[in-house]
């Protein structure tokens, strides 16, 4: 028998895992817990799951989990997943027991969550400017000299205000800062390299911060076809920065420095321009900041993400869907119409509706082929058209896929994990 929970190891304590009605979705299982939810022996649909619930594929997660670290330890750069996707220290630990080198957290908030899964280091890849998270920060470092955590500077202000945040404690260890150079019309990020030249020297004259490398975020960039060339001139002004601070000896103080990209759509481009070749007389370590690719989805990352698909990533096996959104038909009220009962409340919709794509009836799955397309949510119905002569009835069990998983897991406090005959696992706490 496979051995489900080889590498999920426990890394922290959470009140309330008893298996109860504050997870929805779940059955109420007196004695059972999440942490050893495979011992109770639960089946997705042999067994009392309410419906809706959002299920993870015990195989396909470990697949792109797997692929992602190979890809990362063949490309020779390092891997700091981004948390924010799921929030799960399941997850997490699962992905740093694969090799990766840090979590990333979008905010100060976060990055305390992720502490209190014990996770080692943190890189916050975003701006930290209010004062309970700087000198959260700066706690954190000088309790725990084995913990490194890392933010984004892109401006003088910046830095003003977290040593504003600083100031009257007693010195401790820097708070490390990576400046972050942007685009027009994008994010954060400063706009030129003459302006994150001089964000890096206010860094450099400060007593409370350390600049420990160069920021940048790529995934909002454009490409058609086989044309990365806008990517690819924005992966290019990052490594003229890191080679100008370098010069200027604003890394002399460093044993490595830090240059992290996104990496979700265009960690090939990521690789082949930041990756190697340095000579800025100490090590470089790349770094990239996937953050949806351990479940991955049915349409927007599928559409358009490189595993698999476009060279030379086509080397590596594509990514796989490991979400799904089960619910049951429960009114058939036209010809062509059809209401499942989940919505809103239950999965993404901010890129693109779920897509229906398995019916389970009388213990038998049944491919969809295209024939029913959710055309509206409302808070706890999806609606369905259905093509002429499909044949879906009221009691039918509905898979679907998921568009962009970052706005599924923050509805669900737990998610099981099944096995290929939808046998629960683990369980995948979240907490935002």
């Amino acid at each position: 028998m496979t051995n489900h929970t080889a590498g999920w190891t426990r890394h922290y304590d959470v009140a309330n895992a008893d298996l109860g009605w504050q997870y929805k979705g779940w059955p109420l299982a007196p004695g059972a817990d999440l942490d050893s939810i495979a011992e109770a022996g639960l089946n997705l649909f042999a067994d009392d799951f309410m419906f809706p619930v959002m299920v993870i594929s015990h195989s396909d997660l470990m697949h792109n989990i797997e692929v992602v670290a190979r890809f990362c330890a063949d490309s020779g750069v390092s891997l700091a997943p981004h948390g924010k996707t799921t929030m799960s220290p399941e997850l997490s630990h699962l992905q740093l027991e694969a090799g990766a080198w840090a979590i990333t957290a979008s905010t100060g908030s976060q990055a305390r969550i992720f502490r209190a899964f014990d996770i080692p280091r943190i890189l916050i890849a975003h701006q930290v400017v209010d004062p309970a998270a700087v000198t959260w920060m700066a706690d954190e470092l000088d309790a725990h000299p084995e913990v490194d955590l890392s933010c984004l500077i892109d401006s003088v202000e910046c830095v003003d205000l977290m040593e504003a945040a600083l100031a009257g404690r007693p010195a401790g260890r820097p708070v490390d800062g990576l400046v972050e150079l942007g685009m027009m019309a994008g994010r954060t990020g400063c706009r030129t390299i003459e302006g994150a030249v001089r964000v890096a020297e206010r860094i450099a004259a400060s007593d409370r911060l350390r600049l420990v490398g160069v920021e940048g975020y790529e995934g909002i960039l454009h490409f058609h076809g086989d044309d990365f060339s806008e990517v690819d001139e924005f992966l290019h002004r990052m490594r003229e920065l890191t080679e100008r601070l370098a010069a200027a000896g604003h890394f002399d103080h460093l044993d490595e420095v830090i240059v992290t990209a996104g990496g979700s759509m265009f960690p090939d481009r990521v690789v082949a321009i930041l990756g190697s070749d340095w000579d800025i007389g100490r090590p470089v370590r790349p770094i990239i900041r996937p953050g949806g690719y351990a479940t991955h989805d049915s349409k927007m990352y599928t559409d358009s993400g490189p595993f698999g698909v476009r060279a030379p990533m086509d080397s590596y096996p594509a990514l796989r869907p490991a979400l799904t959104l089960w619910s049951y038909v429960v009114s058939r009220p036209e010809p062509d119409l059809a209401l499942l009962g989940f919505g809103k409340r239950d999965g993404s919709y901010d890129v693109d509706l779920p897509m229906p794509e398995v019916i389970r009836r009388d213990g038998k799955m049944h491919d969809v082929d295209g024939q029913l397309k959710i055309f509206e949510l409302n808070d706890q119905h999806a609606f369905v058209r259905i093509a002429p002569g499909f044949d879906l009835r009221v009691g039918d069990q509905v898979g679907c896929g998921i568009s962009h998983p970052c706005t599924s897991f923050d509805r669900w406090r737990a998610l099981p994990v099944a096995d290929d005959d939808h046998n629960i696992v683990r369980a995948v706490r979240t907490f935002f």
